[in-house]
C-alpha cells in the first residue's frame, strides 16, 4: 500500500503594517500601550523587556560617570524617545545632545544635535547591534555605545557613513572608551564594578 503524503497549500502572508512616527503617537495617546515600554523602529512598535534592577542601575552608574566629567554643559535625556526620521522614535538609555535653552521643550531634538546615544544591552543586544545601529548611522547620529551587559564590554561605533559606522571598537576589561565629540573617557572596569557575569 503506497503512502499519500498531503500537499501543504501556500499562502501568501503580506507584509506587516509599517506606522509613521506621527501615527505612533496618535496610537500612544490612546493609552493602548500604557504601563509598556515601546518604541517606533523602521514602521514596526516594538515592545521592549521591562528594565531589569542590573539595568536600570547600569544607565544610572554611567549617567553619575558622565557627571563626574562635568559635563553639565550638555542635554541628558535618560530613556526617552528621539525621532529620528518618518518611521523611528526609539528610547535609548541615554542621549546626550547640546544644550538648548528650554530643555527641547518648545524646540525639536533633531539627529544633528546629538552628540551620543548609549544602549545598555542584555536581552536586547541583537537589535541594539542589528536594527538600531544602522538606524542611528543612517540618521547621523555621530557616536553610539552599546553597554553589553552579557559580555561585560562596550561597544563603540563613530563616523556614520552609508546606514553603517566607519569606526568599531570593543572596549573590555582595564581598557577605556573615549568620546570624541565631548572629549571624555570612562573606564571599561568603573562602568562593570561589582556585576557578575551571567
Amino acid at each position: 500500500m503506497t503512502a499519500q503524503i498531503a500537499t501543504i497549500p501556500t499562502v501568501q502572508i503580506d507584509e506587516a503594517r509599517r506606522f509613521t512616527v506621527e501615527e505612533y503617537m496618535k496610537i500612544l495617546e490612546t493609552g493602548i500601550f500604557e504601563g509598556e515600554r515601546v518604541e517606533l523602529l523602521n514602521g514596526i512598535i516594538t515592545i521592549m523587556s521591562p528594565i531589569s534592577k542590573k539595568h536600570r542601575g547600569i544607565v544610572a552608574r554611567v549617567l553619575r560617570l558622565l557627571n563626574i566629567h562635568n559635563l553639565l554643559d550638555y542635554f541628558y535625556s535618560p530613556q526617552s524617545s528621539v525621532i529620528l526620521k518618518d518611521d523611528s522614535a526609539p528610547e535609548p538609555d541615554i542621549l546626550i545632545a547640546k544644550a538648548e535653552a528650554s530643555d527641547y521643550m518648545d524646540a525639536p531634538l533633531l539627529p544633528k544635535d546629538v552628540f551620543l546615544i548609549v544602549e545598555v544591552a542584555d536581552s536586547s543586544l541583537r537589535i541594539d547591534r542589528k536594527v538600531k545601529t544602522a538606524l542611528y548611522a543612517d540618521s547621523g547620529i555621530q557616536e553610539y555605545w552599546i553597554v553589553n551587559l552579557q559580555d561585560h564590554q562596550i561597544e563603540v561605533f563613530k563616523h556614520p557613513e552609508n546606514a553603517d559606522y566607519h569606526v568599531k571598537t570593543i572596549s573590555k576589561a582595564g581598557e577605556t572608551v573615549t568620546c570624541e565629540a565631548m572629549g571624555f573617557t570612562l573606564n571599561v572596569d568603573d562602568v562593570f564594578k561589582g556585576l557578575k557575569k551571567t
